[in-house]
């Protein structure tokens, strides 16, 4: 077990890692090899700032290897930062927790850029997953109700100005009947090699299937089906069967591979 890390907390990462998500498997999970950070001083050193009553745990995979900028305050108790840093780290992210026993834990980013200006954990039992070699320009997060997460799959591409929340922020209610219209929060998982493009907005989103594409300013709401490219406010699928590479001269066999496809087109 990760050091810091609830048996409950670790229960809901758990559930989450599951093919369609990441590499990450039970086994993986249980053996890193950790480093529990002692004192705010040792995490300073790697560009981690460390704030709040809570006083959270701070993991790390190198001891030595700076992570980029991450400043986390937790106001509730028994927080924990996982980052794997050994294979580089390039995190640019502002932290808040409120609730107790939440998670916020990277995979290895193979030193790709990540840059979440808020990441806002509103209450208990909360998480963030961060797939491996996920990338992203400026991603925000707020997440609201208890043991409910975001996770963000394995090679995820995640342009500028994008949001993502959980919830619907305020009720809404009918005002003849008093019936509550929002929807409760859900957790807001997208699969492997997903692209969202600029401003794109997941709003009460449960699920972005493997390999899809959002187009930007648009707006997601409940699930996206794998492999389609979904426009618009709110979104609509566009084209089946597609998906994207970070290559603008094609996906790579990695890529191909991540959604099911062979390595190259058939008859080519």
């Amino acid at each position: 077990m990760i050091p810091g890390l609830t048996s409950e907390a670790e229960a809901r990462l758990l559930r989450q890692l599951h093919p369609d998500v990441t590499d990450v498997t039970q086994a993986t999970f249980a053996a890193r090899n950790c480093t529990l950070l002692d004192g705010d001083g040792e995490a300073r050193r790697l560009g981690i700032e460390v704030s709040g009553p809570g006083q959270p745990v701070i993991v790390v995979t190198d001891p030595d290897r700076p992570v980029g900028r991450v400043r986390m305050h937790a106001a509730g108790r028994d927080a924990l930062l996982f980052i794997d840093n050994a294979g580089g780290c390039a995190i640019h992210a502002d932290i808040r927790i409120l609730g107790d026993d939440s998670v916020v834990f990277f995979n290895t980013t193979g030193g790709g850029h990540v840059g979440l200006p808020t990441v806002f954990l509103r209450s208990h039992g909360q998480f963030l997953f961060w797939g491996r070699m996920a990338t992203a320009v400026e991603l925000s997060i707020e997440v609201e109700g208890e043991d409910h997460g975001v996770v963000i799959g394995d090679d995820a591409l995640i342009a500028d100005g994008v949001w993502i929340r959980n919830h619907d922020m305020h009720a809404m209610h009918d005002l003849a009947s008093g019936r509550l219209l929002s929807r409760p929060p859900v957790t807001t998982v997208i699969e492997r090699h997903v692209w969202l493009g600029q401003g794109a907005l997941l709003l009460s989103c449960e699920r972005v299937g493997t390999g899809a594409i959002v187009g930007a300013r648009s707006v997601v709401k409940g699930t996206l089906p794998r492999c389609v490219a979904a426009v618009g406010a709110p979104a609509r699928i566009v084209r089946e069967g597609v998906s994207w590479g970070r290559d603008v001269h094609g996906m790579s066999a990695a890529e191909r591979g991540s959604v099911g496809c062979p390595a190259a087109p058939v008859g080519r």
